[in-house]
């Protein structure tokens, strides 16, 4: 084996035993995804042959969610890989044949001639653009495969991937896959209520500090050690040559894209406060004409977000959407240079100036959370609102009715949540609307809704 073909082999081995060490950590706690499960058990009690295409980001619990949905169910689960497809084929044959009990030979046409002989049965295979990445081919011999043996059948094809672009350029008008998809679900984070699931010792503002670093995506949750401090998980986890996520806002952009440290800039850029076209061009010394693509490969990865004003027609605005990957270009890139000197530590006050756009962001991901327990009355389209001067961190609009919520990372009297409310009439002219102010803590009553740091977890009642 040469050189070059053995680094390739142990690259294999060492992502295989990262993706089953990740999948046996996440399997120990299965949080939420009911609203996932129900789609998929739904689909499945119907009696015809599906095609679902699960995907989304990496890291965000796509493994563990088809795992839990095949635990009572006849199936095959196949992790695909980076290699040549015989090898492939080889490994998906052997999988297939422990599950009938009988030999099926290594190629597309046995292996699911076979399948669709087996009667009800889940087949997932997960990371199946690797397949593509190795040969585009796969596309049309995926479509042959479903229209000749699948399609009249009772098999439950479950295709997994992280490659958001890649998928939805496999199932795109003109691709071989067109039209065959039964059913998809683009798997987001989890709802930020269940970062305290994970690390239920740790008080309120430290969950606001988890958030602000990782966001609510699973696995990363999964990786503080409740048992140690924020300040040491974060300096072990970010901060450290050795730490898994220190290189993992790289890794992720090399996955998806050519010349990653353009897309960093841009990220970096919008962090730093540029918003539009022009600002992103000059701050992150890219040229306008190709800036556009490069911002539409970010939206597609849910890194950055393109955002209107809820009400009103104000310019819209590009925000960053991922708040591991904002954490990462603010505090880790700009000090690349003394984390690998090990001269760098990381101190929860340094976030005192990030927390307030935190905490808004997680006041905006929690609504159906105080929705459900009854802290706000109305939930409809949500977003924020700014027109010249004035903004509005919070805004639902649902039929003809208008809620507008002021965000405040601090403690509050229940005299100056007044007077929040006051400016918001003025900011809304005095339309008529539901008024209400979300801060750490709002001491006494007020005339509005009432939304405090403990709501964002509070447990609801089943």
């Amino acid at each position: 084996m040469s050189e070059l073909g053995a680094l390739e082999f142990l690259s294999i081995i060492i992502l295989s035993i990262l993706i089953l060490s990740m999948v046996i950590l996440l399997d120990e706690m299965f949080i939420d995804r009911e609203e996932e499960l129900g789609y998929l058990e739904s689909l499945y009690r119907e009696d015809k042959a599906q095609l679902v295409v699960i995907y989304g980001r990496r890291r965000v619990g796509k493994t563990v969610l088809v795992k839990k949905f095949m635990e009572d169910k006849k199936g095959v689960y196949f992790y695909a890989m980076k290699q040549p497809l015989k090898l492939e084929l080889e490994r998906l044959a052997e999988a297939v044949s422990r599950t009938l009990g009988r030999y099926v030979r290594p190629d597309f046409d046995n292996i699911f001639a076979a399948l669709s002989e087996a009667g009800k049965i889940v087949v997932v295979i997960d990371e199946f653009t690797y397949w593509i990445e190795e040969d585009p081919r796969v596309l049309s011999i995926l479509q042959r495969i479903w229209d000749e043996y699948l399609s009249k059948s009772s098999v439950f094809l479950i295709l997994v991937a992280s490659t958001v672009t890649l998928v939805e350029k496999s199932f795109s008008y003109g691709s071989g896959l067109y039209g065959r998809r039964t059913g998809q679900w683009k798997l987001g984070p989890l709802e930020p209520i269940y970062i305290k699931y994970f690390l239920p010792n740790y008080d309120l503002e430290d969950l606001v500090r988890v958030y602000g670093c990782v966001g609510s995506i699973p696995y990363y949750l999964s990786l503080f050690d409740p048992r140690k401090s924020f300040e040491e998980n974060v300096n072990r986890l970010f901060f450290n040559k050795g730490g898994v996520l220190y290189e993992e806002a790289e890794n992720l952009l090399r996955y998806e894209v050519r010349d990653p440290y353009i897309y960093l800039n841009i990220i970096r850029a919008i962090e730093e406060g540029a918003t539009t076209y022009s600002k992103i061009s000059d701050k992150a010394k890219v040229n306008i004409t190709n800036l556009s693509k490069y911002l539409h490969v970010l939206e597609k990865l849910d890194i950055v977000v393109r955002e209107k004003p809820i009400i009103g027609r104000a310019r819209p605005i590009y925000v960053i959407k991922d708040n591991y990957i904002r954490f990462w270009v603010r505090y880790v890139y700009p000090n690349k240079d003394k984390i690998e000197w090990g001269t760098f530590w990381f101190k929860k006050e340094q976030m005192n100036n990030y927390l307030p756009k935190v905490f808004e962001d997680l006041v905006g991901h929690s609504l159906r959370h105080l929705y459900r327990i009854g802290k706000i009355p109305i939930l409809g389209r949500c977003g924020r609102y700014w027109e010249k001067e004035r903004e509005i961190d919070i805004v639902c609009v649902e039929d003809d009715k208008l809620l507008a919520i002021e965000v405040k990372w601090r403690d509050l009297k229940a005299s100056e949540a007044e007077e929040i409310i006051q400016e918001l009439r003025r900011k809304l002219n005095n339309r008529e609307a539901i008024y209400g102010v979300a801060a750490k803590t709002i001491k006494g009553e007020f005339d509005g809704i009432k939304i405090e740091l403990k709501d964002l977890f509070e447990k609801e009642e089943k």
